[in-house]
Order: C-alpha cells, then structure tokens, then sequence
C-alpha cells in the first residue's frame, strides 16, 4: 500500500473531497484494485498536489511521493548479465534464473532460513529511463527447497509486474537496454527469528521521488540542461556479518542508537529490528549523489562537527531540506546558464565548487530571519569558522556532498565509521544500470568473470560463483576466445582480513567504458577486465596497491587450466548415499596421492605440504635440540584446531608417541575467546588462559573440512599474529581458509610454499557429514605417519620427542592402513572404483541396512498406527458401523438388551485403538511387543569422535521428519560416561547402538570389556520382560547374551602376536585332543613327528586358521587367557634385568618378583656399570670411542656383527660428538632388551622420500619373534606392540566402526522418508539430507563474535612486530658490546688474569 501523511492543521473542508479522510479513503479504494485485483503492487500512484505535508512529500522542491511497497512474499551471491542473450529469449532468462538458483543452492550451506533476491526495472513505460527495485523475498519453511521457492518467488513477480505493465505499471524493459542483475542472500538468523522482514535484501526508506541531476561521468548529456528532475532514489543492501557501533566525531553509538536515530533522520519506521537494516538506513544518509535535499540532510546529519546521533537531537523535516535546496539548485543552474559547464568539469574542478559556495551563501545571507528556510538549520551552525560549523562550512559540505557521495564513496565511508564485520553489497536506483559494490571485511566475498559468457557471478560463497560454468551460454560464447588470460574464467578474492572494497561498473550508454567514479576516488586504479567491458575500482583499507597486482590475485576457475581446482558437483537424488558409496574411493584416493600414485595428476599437492611440513617440523626439532628456544611452562611444539571432533583424536595418538612433545588440541572457538576478544572469554571449566599458552613459533595446524566455517577461518587470520608455521586439513585448494594462508605468503610461489593439506573431496552439500568426516580421518592418519617417521629419522629428534613409537609400529599401521580400504567397500558395498560389489561381497552392508531397516519400523511405528486408525475411524463413523456393532449385528444379537454393553465394546476400541494397531503391526513384522509405544530414543555408545559425529549424522538425518516419527538421539563414551549419563534414559524400546573394540588383540581386550559391562549393565534394566534393544558393531566375534545383535566387521589386517600365540594354543589342544581320540589331522601329524616340536607351523596354522580365526570368545573370557598366558610365560623364563640384551650386564640378575631384592641391588648394580665402562675407557679420558665399544663388545658377545654393534654405540651417541660418556653409556645399558633389538632391525622405508612402506610379514611380530624368539620372551614381543594395536583402534578400527554406523542410520533414514513420500504421492516428502537452518558451514560468528577479530588481529601483529624489534636491537646492542670488549682486549694484550678467563670462558 501507499500511503500519504496528511497536513494535521488543515481545516476540515466543506466539499467532501476537500477532507484528507475522504481522500485516504478513495486512494485506499484505488490501491486495493491496483493491487490485489490487477497485481500492480510495485505501481506508483500519480501525484495529488492536495496532499501537502509537513514530512514535504512533494514532487517539486525536491521533494517525492511517499511510496510504501508492500511485497507479499547469511551469504551474498550474485549475477551480472552483461550478455543481452540472457534477458532477450526465454531460453537465455531460464539459463539465468538455473544459474541464480544453482548459486542459492550452493551459498545455502552457509544457512538458509530466508533469502531474497533484488532486481530492476523500469518505473514505468512513460519513464523507461529511471528504473526501480523488485524484492523477491521468501522465508522458507522446515521442509522446503529456498532456491526452488526463491525461483518460483522471481518469476511469479515477473509475471505480475508484465501484467501491470498494460496498466501503465513498473515494466521489464526492453531487452538490451538495462544489464540485468540480480542481488541476493541466504540469511540463517543469529539475532532474530527468521521472519519476512528480516530477509534480505534490506531496504529502510521507501522509494521516493526527489529531484536530482544526472551527474553520470562521460555523458553526453549530463548538464546540457540546467534544472532538476524527479527522480526515484531507493538503495538496497545485502549484508553478512554484524554491525555493533557506529563512529561519529569521536563517540561510538550502538546499534539501538543508531536505529532509533534513523527513524527519525528519515521519518519512517525502523523496517526490522535486525542490524543489516540500519545499515541500509545508514546507507540512506550517506548516499546523495546529485540530490540537494538529501545532501543537506547528510550535511546536517553526519557531515558537522555539531552532528550527532541520539535521541535529544531534533532534526528538520524533510520539507525543510526541499525548501533549502531550492537555493542550491537555483544557483547551480545560473552557474551552468552563465558559464556553459557541464556537471562533470564543475565537479573536477575546486574553483568551480568554490564559486559555487559563494552563490549559494550570498543567496543564504538572508534566509536567517523568521520565516527564512535556513532557520531550521540555524541550531547546528556556528558563528566562528573554527568552530567547524559555520555557514561556509555548511555549503561547502553540501556541495561536496552532492558531487561525491556516489555509491563507492558511500561504502567506503560507512566502513570507515562502522565496527562489526561486513560482507557487503550495495546497490542503487540511480546507479544500478551501471555498478554495484561489493565490500568486505571480516567476511567473505568473491567475484567471477565469465568473459565469454559475458556474466559475472558474486557471492559469500567461493565455490557459489562457479554455478557461471555449469551452463551453456544462450547463443554460444562471445568474446574473442584467443585463450588469454583474460578469456578465461577468473575468480577475484576480496581481502576480508585488511578490508577491501570493490566498484564493479560496466559502463553506460553511447559506448561510455569510463567508470562513473567521484572525485575522491578518481586517483585510484580502474582494472579493465572482460575485454574492456568491466571496470574493476578497488580500496584496500590500509595498503596502496599499484596497477599490476591484480592479474596475482585473480584464480584460474576451470578445472582445465587449474590442476587444483575442482568443479561444483553433480545433483544426486540422495546425496548422503552418495557421499558413503564414495569412502573407499576418497580413502584410496588420499593415500595413493600422499605416496604419488595418482596418475594423471601432475603434482601432489599433499607431498609439497608435507615438504613445507617437514622443513617446520625439523626447525622446531633442531631449537629444541640447542635449546635455542626457551622453554616455558605454557610453551606449546604442536597446536591443532577447529571446530572438527576427530583432530582431539590425532592429538591424542601424536602425544602418546611422543610424550615430551607439548601438543595441545583445542577449539577455535576457545582461541577466538582467549586471543581475538577486546575483553577475554573465560574458558570456565578448562584450563585455558592467555597465560597458559605460548605459541611463538608453534607449528599450528587447523582442521576445517568446509574451509568456510566461522571459527577456523578467523583463527587462520588471527594466528599469524603467532607463528608462521600454519597448516591447514581441508577438502580442497580452493577454499576461504586456503586463500587465507596463501595471503601469507604471496611473496612466495603458491604451490611450492604450499600449506595445505587436502582431502580432496569437494563440496559436499548434504549436512549429515560421512565422507568429510572419514577423509579428514584418513589425511589426519597419513599426517600422523608423516611426523612419526620425521621425528624417529633423527637420532636427536627421538631424544629430544621421547618417541615411544617405533618404525615397525608405523610399517604395521600402514599395513592396515592400507588393507583397511577393502574393509570399507565391503562395509558400503561399494569398491574403490565405484562399482558395487557382487553380492555375496555385501554380507556386512546387508546386515548393516537390515538392522537399519528394523530400527526404522520401530520409528515409523507410530504413524502407521496412526493411518490404521484414520482409516477404521474414517470407515466406522462414516458408514455408522463400528466394529462391535456390526459384529453383533451380523449374528442376530438383540441390540435392545445388549445396546449399552456393545456400545461399551466400541467405545473401548476406539479409546485402545492406537495400541492395539501398534501390538498388530509389531506381530506382522514381527518385533518385540513389549516395547513402550512411545517416540524412539538412539543411544550411541564408543570412543568420543565416533560417538559425537555419529550422534550428529543421524540427528540431521532426522531433523526434518515429521515428530510423529522422529528419534532422539544421544551419544557417550562406553568407557567413561555412558552409563552415568543415560542409564536413567534406558526405556523398553531405547536403541542402543555401541561399538565394541577388538578385544582379542591384547592391548584391546581390557577396553572392550569395560565397552561390554556398559552395554550389559544398560540392557540388565527390564521392566515387563523388556529392555532396550542393544545392537553392537565390532571384529571381536562374540555375541553378548543380553543383545539383541551383533554385527561383526572382517579382520582386514594380519594378526598380530597376540592371536597368533592364542591360535597357536587352541590349535595344539585340538590336535592333542584329536590324537588323543585317534581322531587327527594327517598333516599335522606328520608334521609334528617330524619336527619333534609343540609348536605349529605357519603352514599348519594357515590350513587350520578357521580353527582360531573365528572361535567366538568374550572379552572377559579373552581377557583370562591373555592372563594365563602371561603367568605361563613368566613361569617359563628367568626375569633379567631389562639390559642383558646388549650382554654388558651379565652378571646382574633382577628377578621381577622381588621387588625389594630390585632395590637393594641398585647400588650394586651402579658400581658394576661403573666398572664395566672404566674397562672399555682404556685412555682413562671418561670418553668411549666407537673401536674400544665394539672390540670389547666382541669380549662379551659375539652373536651381533660389527655393523650391529656400531649401530648400538650410535644409538647411544645421539649428539654425534663420535663417542659415549658414562650417561651415554648407562642409557644404552639400561635399555630394554626388546627395544635394543628393534634398534638393530633394518629400517624398511625409503628414507629420501620420507614414507612408510607397510608391513609385509605375514602376521605382525614374525620377524621379531624369529630374531629374538631365544633371548627374549614372546611375552615381551607381544606386550611391545600394544602401542600399534591402540593405534590400529584409533585411526583404523574406529573408523571402520563410524562408516558401519552411518551405513545403517542412512538406511533407517532413507526408510522412514521413503514411507512419508511414498503413502503420500510425494506431497508429505522431505530431503533427508538437510536440516532446518540448513547450515552445512557455519559461517557466522557464534557463539564467539568476529567484532573484535580483525581488530585484535592487527593489535597483536602490530605487538608481535615490536617485540621482534626489540629482540634484533637487544641482541645486535649485545653483539656490539661483545666486539666492543674483545676489542678492548686485544688493545691491552693476554695478561695472566684474561689467559685464565679466556680459559675459563672456553670450558
């Protein structure tokens, strides 16, 4: 509606048109058939000079129509249609509107609760030249596809708006006379509801008429004509981020302020109560181009240095600036009539403004007096020229307010005073024919160009702007396709760290290719792009760039020409199918390009990462070493971070393998509370403080699959203020964090100095997260192997780390490694190619979607009830025949005598109804009746990152059912809290879900007990018979009795020691059993007569594997013989001194179960080694050389070669000072006899490339057990590779068991929103794979904010340079007085006193 403020003093009128009412009444008649019967919302009602106001709603004087639209129905994005193709066919609009949608789809996994679009068009057919905006806005509902309803929202106000147009109504215009464009946001709501008036794109005053003058740069006929004319002046704006305060003259107003400071700078009501639309009143202000009336508005406003923002300031009206205007106005078109000018040279030139200020003052002289327009204004004048208020001061800011506040100088103002973070587009009806701006800071924004499609695309989204290659141009290509760089398909990155602004303008009519730019930015470079089409302004806040740096910063987009760029995917019909038919090929994938076995690829972006790695990691080694770094109780070696679950994973396992190492994994979110906050976040609860870290030259590694996740990204920038040894865990190169750490180094080659590592998977746009998950698990595990074999390749790096892991470790996790992708195609039924396997290769994924399938019948329970019910209450009420009544009806009952009981029966069915369809579906499929008949709780139970993403995988799953069939779903650690936290929640009819680890590996088997006591003491609780319905995923074949299923995963690994010696065992008491009955294997017979030994041959084990392999034993009862096995092996062998290995302490004996013999032979066994190392230090020097070790090593023990005891001796000289000390010497004596063997094994690696080559034994410890089989117990061996089999749970088998269980919760998903389309025709369907706020990447700062970030960033590299300052003059002032001394030496000459010095000094 439109509506009209009426003069409140008027007398009422004696003819009934002469009262305001009757004429609101008529206009509203009007309005209502404009609207809602010919569609003509956006039409503008002609102009009722009757209808004065005080608010100057006046056509003339500058003043406008008041014009209220009323249209009926968080990231940027974009299209400029530069190519006329696409708005002169409707094939070229549908190509358009798929590319404005399939860029939708791609900026809503930043969120999308609301969105909108802004597009132009002609006012009308009698003003084609002036063009007004058309909102297409939308709030999407829980189960609805915004981009579908954003489309459908745009072509239906296309349609209307032609229907208007007949009418005289706003009118498409013609085509190839206005470059369409098409601004738009996905908005996901932080600090208000999703509602329509807080969808973007934002407008706070409504469209109005205001004279103004064409001051467009190179027209021809700009100020040809002196005069004014009504002009429609509205601007939109489209924002991602916040904004908190507003600066002006020194004082900083919040957001509350400044919006009910708007509403009465403007005079209209604040639009909506969220933070972007103030800007866009802001906007308002600051934006005057050409218009008087809106100049001196700004002037007054927010151009004084008496203006201020509060509630106590009272402004003029809006009639007041039309009447001061007029003087403007009528001195500038003497000037143009007098002089001959055009606008544009009187706008270049100072004289010109400043002859122009005195016509306007000697015209303003008088207009102080009572009646004098310049009276309203006289309360923010000052009489004094210093005051900064004078007169003079006011018409010269007018003036230069109405030449340069253009649309760029606008942004670039606003951004200067505002404080927040800004991902920002603004547009105007004046300019939007010709430019647009595109502004960030602390928020995201990219910009395309399509040379030969003759597009550009923008968004908040990187991978948003390549939907401008997805489709084929309407008509074919344009341009020259020569191939030059500028024909290519290029990406512009706005700096959103330093703050950048962009002016894109692609010119006007009559071939004008000069950007329409105001003075005060005519200095800066304009960027030719698109073959001249498209000009290209930038302003970085705080850099001077020159004319060449562009082409450095722009992003080949096409997979062709960029090796590392990957295209937008495919649309799947189930993506979430998708992404887990895909694991094995991503897994393989990431592991053949970490080895550089990818073929068609020509570089490894993973290997060059790694390279930059290495050369990090070996720099912290070697400071440690010297000790040149000054260790501090806060100083952190590692720091891993993000917002991810599985990097606390790989923390944990690069701790435990190198325990002096400091690792810290900590949440981005706590760093950017800790480090990018004016006033810092307690981290309440941890033990976290900025003064509990130190992280000068940390080596920092940020896990974000996404790489545009909030968090991650601002820790990117903040932490260069830190360290430059950044690295980044990522899906692909070309993300937001990647463009950040290439930011760091641009003075380097991008490539080469590569930071980031790869998962290599893309966009993957279904927000139950798989394949993401399990590829950053697989990357993080070659990263992991990686510095294992960095750290162990260096005898001084071992020192320094405390390795506990060991090479054969790492050779035996790259074996499963390795052999876990075939343990992945068969648990999705998929292989690495991407061909789904035969069918009986699928035991496992059918196991895994059969339980799946059950779970979902309990879940779909409810609503089949409740259709079972519908349909009997439908039947009976209808036909008047209900179940009893028929019944008693068909068989002759007397209803007179049986009326009541039998309406009795009815009634009761109808009441039990409900429950009694449940009871009857649970009989025909055949599932527990005792189970509650309530809504279904899942329980998820293993280590914490399974338990925490397969909790959030299904949870999104179920997001979007409908609550008759929904599930909660829970999740903990079997181990630690499972039991504590949801014992109480465990119900007749819970699911409850647990992984099980594999207990027959011996490190194992104690934790897979604990996993089974949780799970036994959870289903023990019964009510009616009844209990939850456990179900465990696991490798350990056993089933518990009180389960409900089992389903076991194949071992897809040699065996380690442990099962070997366990199958060893049950092997030989089924041979003995079977001689014993005559009742034998032949074979083995045979075999052991010839041997003449107990033990079993590989041969025979292998033959008889099924024997062992697949015996079902408990934990508890694996738990027993691992015990048996450790009191045999103790009995069996005399407990030495963990040194007798290397057989320089033979005399000692140290049996272990006398501990106090232990202590009481400490001294004595001090006294020996001391003797022992007097009699290979011959010299006497305290110094053993490498000839003395090994000859008199040969003394003792003559078993190991001379290569093997040179091997020792340099084991013990880690420092490579060429020989061993008396410390030395005791650290190779009291080393372990198992660890002095594993020292002498061939390493087997290429040690040039730094990679780990698997395990080829045929089971894990063979070659170990051969070698040291008769000096070492096998009790030892296997206790050695505990380590291996944690690290085997935690990379390897964990994996395995989340990929099972999203296998399965994918299948009861797809289950239940098959039921609900199916039953419904599709009216009641739902995408499973999305959730309500649609937020794949979480974008926008929360919980944390992104105000302060960028601030604190600057502050703390700002203090971080000074303290380096500081350190280079402490230590050249230290070098200086050092030379300084020597130098005085020299001259006095050596005295007796400094010889001693000198000598004292050197020791």
């Amino acid at each position: 509606m439109y509506t009209f403020n009426t003069n409140k003093n008027k007398s009422i009128a004696s003819s009934p048109f002469d009262n305001p009412a009757v004429w609101a009444a008529s206009i509203t008649a009007l309005e209502g058939l404009a609207t809602d019967l010919l569609g003509l919302e956006n039409y503008i009602l002609p102009f009722f000079p009757m209808l004065n106001s005080t608010t100057g709603n006046l056509f003339d004087a500058g003043g406008g129509g008041c014009i209220k639209m009323v249209t009926f129905f968080c990231g940027n994005f974009g299209v400029i249609l530069l190519n006329p193709a696409y708005s002169a066919t409707k094939t070229g609009r549908r190509t358009a509107l798929d590319i404005l949608e399939k860029m939708i789809s791609v900026t809503m996994v930043r969120g999308a609760q609301s969105g909108g679009v802004v597009s132009f068009i002609s006012r009308s057919s009698r003003h084609p030249d002036q063009i007004m905006g058309m909102r297409s806005r939308v709030v999407n509902r829980k189960r609805t596809d915004l981009s579908k309803g954003i489309r459908k929202k745009i072509e239906s106000d296309a349609l209307r708006i032609s229907t208007g147009s007949k009418f005289g109504g706003p009118c498409e215009p013609k085509a190839g006379s206005l470059v369409k464009t098409y601004v738009g946001h996905t908005r996901f709501a932080t600090s208000s509801i999703a509602s329509f008036d807080g969808t973007h794109p934002h407008q706070w005053t409504p469209p109005r008429l205001w004279r103004c003058y064409d001051l467009s740069r190179n027209n021809s006929n700009s100020g040809r004509q002196p005069g004014s004319t009504p002009t429609l002046v509205e601007n939109f704006i489209t924002h991602n981020g916040d904004f908190d305060f507003y600066d002006l003259n020194g004082m900083s107003y919040g957001l509350d302020s400044v919006q009910s400071w708007l509403e009465r700078v403007t005079s209209y009501e604040m639009p909506s109560a969220v933070d972007s639309a103030a800007i866009a009143g802001v906007v308002d202000v600051l934006h005057t181009h050409g218009c008087f009336s809106l100049s001196i508005r700004y002037v007054v406003c927010l151009g004084l240095t008496t203006s201020k923002i509060g509630e106590e300031v009272d402004l003029p009206a809006h009639m007041d600036y039309a009447r001061l205007a007029q003087f403007f106005e009528v001195s500038l078109d003497q000037h143009l009539e007098g002089t001959g000018h055009r606008l544009d040279f009187i706008s270049a030139m100072p004289e010109e403004r400043e002859f122009l200020e005195h016509l306007v003052i000697s015209m303003l002289a008088l207009e102080l007096h009572d009646e004098g327009a310049l009276l309203p204004f006289a309360k923010f004048l000052t009489a004094d020229e210093e005051g900064g208020a004078s007169l003079a001061h006011f018409a010269r800011a007018v003036i230069d307010a109405f030449f340069d506040n253009d649309l760029l100088w606008t942004v670039q103002t606003f951004l200067q005073h505002a404080k927040g973070s800004f991902g920002l587009c603004v547009t105007s009806a004046q300019s939007a024919h010709r430019q647009l701006c595109i502004a960030s800071r602390g928020q995201t924004n990219s910009i395309a160009f399509f040379a030969r499609s003759g597009i550009i695309c923008y968004g908040s989204e990187q991978a948003a702007v390549k939907a401008g290659m997805c489709f084929p141009t309407p008509g074919g290509d344009i341009g020259r396709n020569d191939g030059t760089f500028d024909e290519r398909p290029l990406r512009y990155d706005l700096d959103d760290l330093n703050g950048e602004i962009c002016l894109l303008d692609w010119g006007g009519e009559n071939g004008d290719t000069k950007p329409d730019v105001s003075i005060p930015n005519r200095h800066l470079p304009v960027y030719k792009l698109m073959d001249g089409r498209v000009n290209l302004v930038l302003i970085r806040e705080g850099k001077k760039e020159t004319n060449g740096f562009l082409y450095h910063r722009m992003t080949m987009l096409d997979p062709k020409d960029h090796e590392f760029m990957k295209p937008l995917p495919e649309d799947y019909t189930d993506p979430i199918a998708q992404d887990i038919r895909d694991i094995p090929r991503i897994c393989r994938q990431i592991q053949d390009d970490w080895r550089g076995f990818t073929p068609g690829t020509k570089t490894s972006l993973n290997r060059l990462t790694a390279w930059n790695f290495t050369k990090c990691l070996q720099k912290r080694m070697q400071s440690l070493h010297s000790q040149s770094i000054e260790r501090q109780s806060g100083t952190i070696d590692i720091l891993l971070t993000g917002c991810e679950v599985s990097f606390e994973q790989f923390a944990s396992d690069l701790q435990k393998a190198f325990p002096r190492l400091r690792i810290t994994a900590i949440s981005s979110n706590k760093l950017l509370g800790l480090f990018g906050q004016d006033m810092e976040i307690p981290s309440i609860g941890f033990p976290f403080s900025q003064r509990t870290f130190d992280f000068k030259g940390s080596i920092m590694i940020i896990v974000s699959h996404s790489g545009g996740t909030f968090a991650p990204l601002a820790c990117a920038n903040l932490l260069q203020s830190m360290s430059d040894n950044i690295f980044v865990v990522t899906s692909e190169w070309d993300v937001q964090i990647g463009k950040q750490l290439r930011g760091m180094h641009s003075e380097k080659d991008h490539i080469l100095n590569s930071h980031i590592f790869t998962t290599d998977v893309g966009l993957r746009p279904a927000e139950p997260c798989s394949i993401s998950v399990v590829a950053t698990q697989q990357l993080l595990t070659n990263l992991f192997s990686h510095i294992c074999i960095i750290l162990l390749s260096n005898p001084n790096f071992r020192d320094v780390s405390g390795a506990i892991i060991t090479e054969r470790d790492l050779e035996e996790l790259e074996r499963c490694n390795i052999e876990n992708i075939g343990a992945l195609e068969k648990i999705v039924g998929f292989d690495s190619d991407g061909n789904e396997l035969f069918k009986e290769m699928k035991t496992t994924e059918n196991e895994l979607r059969e339980m799946g399938a059950l779970w979902a019948k309990h879940v779909l329970e409810n609503a089949k009830a409740y259709c079972w019910c519908f349909v009997y209450v439908f039947v009976t009420v209808t036909t008047g025949w209900p179940v009893a009544r028929a019944v008693s009806n068909a068989i002759g009952v007397e209803h007179d005598n049986w009326y009541y009981f039998i309406g009795f029966i009815d009634s009761a069915i109808f009441f039990w109804m409900p429950q009694m369809a449940i009871l009857v579906i649970r009989m025909i499929e055949g599932r527990n009746l005792r189970h509650r008949m309530v809504s279904r709780t899942v329980i998820i139970g293993d280590c914490p990152w399974v338990s925490q993403c397969a909790e959030a995988f299904l949870g999104k799953i179920f997001a979007c059912s409908y609550s008759i069939a929904g599930c909660g779903v829970l999740s903990g650690n079997p181990t630690d809290h499972l039991v504590h936290r949801h014992t109480h929640r465990v119900l007749r009819g819970s699911l409850l879900l647990c992984g099980r680890p594999d207990g027959r590996l011996s490190a194992l088997t104690s934790l897979e007990t604990s996993v089974c006591l949780s799970i036994n003491q959870a289903s023990s609780i019964q009510s009616i018979g009844g209990t939850c319905e456990s179900v465990t995923i696991g490798h350990n074949p056993f089933q518990l009795p009180l389960s409900k299923k089992a389903i076991f995963l194949e071992r897809a690994r040699p065996m380690y020691l442990c099962e070997r010696m366990l199958g060893e065992i049950d092997l030989k008491a089924t041979v003995d059993k079977r001689r014993t009955k005559s009742i034998g294997f032949a074979n083995l017979k045979k075999a052991a007569a010839k041997s003449g030994k107990n033990s079993i041959k590989a041969e025979e084990l292998s033959e008889s594997k099924r024997q062992f392999d697949f015996d079902s034993r408990s934990a508890a009862a694996l738990q027993g013989a691992y015990h048996n096995l450790s009191k045999e092996a103790t009995k069996g062998e005399n407990n030495r001194h963990v040194s007798s290995s290397v057989a320089l302490q033979v005399t000692q004996h140290d049996p272990l179960e006398d501990i106090l013999a232990q202590a009481k032979n400490e001294r004595q066994r001090a006294t020996n080694m001391r003797g022992v190392f007097n009699e290979m230090d011959e010299d006497g020097n305290g110094k053993i050389n490498a000839d003395q070790f090994i000859a008199k090593y040969y003394l003792v023990d003559s078993t190991l070669s001379r290569d093997q005891v040179y091997k020792i001796f340099l084991e013990a000289d880690h420092d490579k000072a060429g020989y061993i000390d008396y410390d030395k010497f005791l650290g190779i004596a009291e080393m372990p006899a198992l660890q002095m063997l594993r020292a002498l094994q061939t390493i087997n690696r290429p040690r040039s490339l730094l990679q780990v080559e698997p395990s080829s034994e045929l089971y894990f410890g063979e070659q170990l057990r051969g070698e040291a089989e008769q000096s070492v117990g096998l009790l030892s061996i296997e206790q050695s590779q505990h380590f291996s089999m944690e690290l085997y749970e935690g990379r390897i088998a964990s994996m395995q068991r989340f990929v099972a269980m999203t296998v399965m919760f994918h299948e009861m998903g797809k289950k239940v929103e098959n039921f609900f389309s199916r039953y419904t025709l599709g009216l009641l369907g739902y995408r499973y794979d999305r959730t309500h706020s649609i937020m794949r990447i979480a974008t926008t700062a929360s919980p944390i904010s992104g105000a302060d970030v960028r601030e604190r960033t600057h502050l703390l590299m700002l203090s971080m340079k000074i303290k380096r300052s500081l350190e280079v003059v402490s230590f050249a002032w230290h070098r200086y007085r050092q030379k300084q001394q020597e130098e005085a030496i020299r001259r006095v000459g050596f005295t007796p006193s400094s010889d001693r010095i000198s000598r004292g000094g050197s020791r």
